[in-house]
């Protein structure tokens, strides 16, 4: 029997990223799949966005919003349109390779609410800066997906721009209230859909790159800067989701501790140090630096799926960051987070590092829930 061919749905949010929003639609609508469709939002763009999007009205479908209230709620707004059952929602900065769409609906299983893969990171100009992210374990299954969601409110995903959903997952969460939410600037979308997918069904995960994540000033996780606001967002949006978890959790029934998890998290464990360490006084973080060595060099060395000589440097830089003064810690922590400054050799050894042993990791966490 042949399989049937499934549409894909492309939604493009966007707020004032005119310099780049003509790129990523183009990669949308050159997709080599033939069944797309491409629907872009504009968040109530200040810039020339909205002639962009007009100048393609005749290829795409759009949404122009009268007030700017949010990247989730301009995604959050947008999928109703679709008319596929497959979405895949693209940042405005972000790029598409052409074989996006039928790579992804070329692996959809009937069971699969999400499919994710890794973004290749390119510069303003589009060039490739020779790393991918994430390097997800082999053979992730989303039995270990979920327990890691349970274990420290973090999960194996890919940013926004690395995810396709199916339209009756959204239905299924707006249907029960998941889109409810009380501060919906204070956390990204892809954040909300993640907390999701791994209890209504089967996430795929893809291991090559099939889209671009680009790195410039505007970026709104300020990949270009390290400095006390860059952390202090990134703890705030972390907690954030790991509040919107603890939620889900509630309504689901399922047990789940956001301070725990908190404390076994390394994404956020890394940003609370650096807040600690950019701080010029003691008022910005009042977190005792002890505690966060404990927490951090414990959540680095636990088993999260990573080889031992990676859980090694990892917890390694932790130490390293957190008993160095200001100015050491510094450099250190924009060794770490700087991706378009590191140097290749740097990126080259540390991929070797992280290779993973999933059983090892499925086995430690399902024993710990």
């Amino acid at each position: 029997m042949t399989q049937q061919l499934l549409g894909v749905s492309i939604i493009i949010s966007n707020y004032n990223n005119a310099r780049f929003l003509g790129a990523a639609i183009d990669s949308a609508l050159g997709q080599d799949h033939p069944l797309c469709e491409v629907i872009v939002v504009d968040d109530c763009s200040t810039d020339n966005s909205r002639e962009i999007v007009v100048g393609y009205a005749d290829r795409i479908r759009c949404m122009l919003r009268e007030t700017n209230g949010g990247q989730t709620i301009a995604v959050m707004g947008a999928w109703a349109l679709a008319r596929y059952p497959i979405l895949m929602f693209l940042d405005s900065d972000d790029l598409l390779f052409p074989h996006a769409a039928s790579t992804v609906a070329g692996h959809w299983t009937t069971a699969a609410v999400k499919a994710q893969f890794p973004l290749a990171t390119i510069d303003p100009e589009g060039r490739q800066l020779g790393h991918v992210n994430p390097r997800f374990p082999p053979n992730l299954e989303t039995a270990l997906i979920r327990a890691a969601l349970l274990r420290t409110g973090q999960s194996p995903s890919s940013p926004g721009s690395g995810n396709a959903y199916s339209r009756s997952l959204l239905d299924r969460i707006h249907a029960d209230g998941g889109f409810e939410i009380e501060n919906p600037r204070d956390i990204f979308p892809d954040g909300v859909l993640d907390c999701n997918a791994a209890f209504y069904g089967e996430i795929v995960t893809l291991y090559q790159p099939l889209a671009c994540y680009r790195i410039h000033d505007g970026n709104d996780s300020a990949q270009n800067t390290v400095d006390l606001a860059r952390f202090a967002k990134g703890v705030r949006y972390s907690q954030r989701k790991l509040d919107y978890l603890a939620q889900r959790c509630r309504d689901w029934g399922i047990p789940f501790d956001a301070v725990d998890a908190g404390n076994r998290s390394p994404w956020l464990l890394d940003c609370r140090l650096a807040m600690k360490k950019l701080a010029r006084t003691c008022n910005a973080s009042q977190e005792p630096i002890s505690d966060i060595l404990y927490y951090g060099v414990r959540a680095h060395l636990g088993e999260d799926g990573r080889s031992r000589i990676a859980k090694i440097v990892r917890a390694l830089w932790f130490v390293i960051v957190a008993l160095s003064p200001r100015r050491l810690a510094s450099r250190m922590i924009a060794l770490r987070f700087l991706v378009a400054q590191r140097p290749r050799w740097l990126a080259v050894t540390f991929s070797k590092l992280t290779k993973v042993k999933t059983s090892a990791w499925l086995t430690s966490l399902t024993r710990q829930q």
